[in-house]
């Protein structure tokens, strides 16, 4: 499961995935809130966008992003007063209505949400009939009331656990909680109630860090999460049941530092070994321009860790680039390649550890 934050590259490295792997991949895409919008009149001043015209544009980005398979769509962005004309919250029932999402869409709704500022899903469950997915939060699941909460959360959407998809996120991670995480993790989930009942558990978690700003590039960044995540897989004999994998891709879990901004006019490359992120970075775009790019490619093919042109989309696109036959691209051109190559290196992974 990668989380994604329903960006343009992300969205379209996630199509790019052979047909067949995607079958695999459910997506949880965190719904962006309405964006200041230009007005016709160009002596008018910006306006924000409606929750109608944000669900014009995200329903036909879905439906392209995942074709044939689901995913869960969590407005965990949005605030209490972005509604619809109407006065009531989005739901998964008000994208379908305009015959634009996916067929096999899933709420997520996250633990401990006051009751008035979170949508009233419970309506949207029943009409939708495709059940409920719950994203418990770090500080949730290590605390005290977790079954409670659950049980709360479940019975405010109208779901039983049979049609509830369980998604315990750790959030963003560090290197330093990999060794406690492996350690606690297995008891705290064998003690959630009813887990066999779930119908699916996934485990996800964010190691790559929010801004590379201050990191010296190029670099390798340890991969966190999945080395939790394969910790745990290797006790799977004696755990209740195993969760799925889950992973904020090339992105930090966070949202971006306040400076991030201002370090963002220089190309970057993130690419996914076997338990790291090697990270290249070039120089500021307005001088060097974004023709840098192939030199950064041709680098990455360079290292022992390139997998070679023929493992992914993104691999494609990076020998092309070095090579001269791709353009350079842009920003989100790069995001989509590294989460392209990022998803196919996790679903290779698994199935070396036959895992689902």
């Amino acid at each position: 499961m990668p989380i994604l934050k329903f960006m343009m590259g992300e969205r379209d490295a996630l199509a790019q995935v052979e047909a067949a792997q995607r079958q695999r991949v459910t997506p949880l895409f965190e719904i962006r809130p309405p964006k200041s919008k230009s007005a016709k009149d160009r002596r008018k001043a910006l306006r924000m966008e409606t929750m109608e015209e944000v669900l014009a544009r995200t329903g036909p980005h879905l439906a392209k992003a995942v074709p044939d398979g689901r995913a869960f769509i969590d407005g965990i962005h949005l605030t209490p007063a972005q509604r619809m004309a109407s006065g009531a919250p989005p739901s998964p029932t008000s994208w379908r209505r305009r015959g634009s999402l996916v067929s096999h869409s899933f709420l997520s709704q996250a633990l401990n949400v006051p009751p008035s500022t979170r949508p009233p899903s419970g309506a949207a469950v029943a009409e939708d009939k495709r059940g409920v997915c719950v994203r418990v939060r770090k500080k949730e699941l290590f605390g005290d009331d977790l079954d409670e909460a659950l049980s709360s959360t479940l019975r405010t959407t109208g779901a039983v656990r049979e049609s509830a998809d369980l998604v315990l996120d750790l959030g963003p991670i560090a290197p330093d909680d990999v060794s406690v995480l492996s350690r606690s993790l297995p008891g705290l989930i064998d003690g959630i109630d009813g887990l066999k009942a779930f119908r699916t558990l996934t485990l996800a978690a964010g190691a790559f860090p929010p801004s590379i700003s201050h990191i010296k590039l190029p670099t390798k960044l340890q991969r966190a999460d999945w080395l939790v995540w394969r910790s745990l897989a290797g006790k799977a004999k004696s755990l209740m049941r195993m969760p799925t994998y889950g992973d904020y891709a090339i992105q930090g879990a966070q949202p971006p530092s306040s400076d991030a901004a201002i370090h963002s006019g220089s190309p970057n490359i993130r690419y996914t070994a076997d338990d790291h992120w090697l990270v290249v970075r070039g120089f500021a775009f307005k001088r060097h321009g974004f023709e840098q790019y192939a030199a950064l490619a041709q680098y990455l093919m360079e290292q022992e860790c390139y997998a070679g042109h023929t493992f992914s989309w993104g691999d494609e696109y990076i020998f092309g680039c070095a090579g001269g036959a791709e353009t350079p691209g842009n920003q989100a051109l790069w995001r989509k390649v590294g989460t392209n190559h990022h998803i196919t290196k996790v679903l290779k992974q698994l199935t070396s550890l036959h895992a689902p």
